[in-house]
């Protein structure tokens, strides 16, 4: 029985956001909002990166930064719209 327990635990391999952040996240507070947006931080640059190629085939990542703010603003807007009910 234990060995199922701790298999289960380990298979996640990303820690999740405390519902204590996110709840006050929801509430507008800006520490709460920064935590969020570091926590999502990586999946964003990944977003909003491309790659480009050369005229010799050689691979170039672009990080587009406009694509990156907007990204990051509709999660704070989706995060305050939010209603718990």
């Amino acid at each position: 029985m234990r060995k199922k327990e701790s298999m289960k635990k380990s298979k996640r391999k990303y820690s999740l956001i405390p519902l204590k952040v996110i709840l006050s996240a929801i509430k507008g507070e800006e520490v709460a909002l920064k935590q969020v947006l570091n926590h999502y931080e990586c999946y964003i640059m990944m977003l909003a990166s491309k790659e480009l190629y050369d005229r010799y085939g050689n691979i170039y990542i672009f990080v587009d930064y406009e694509l990156k703010a907007e990204l990051q603003n509709k999660l704070v807007a989706g995060i305050l719209k939010f209603r718990i009910v």
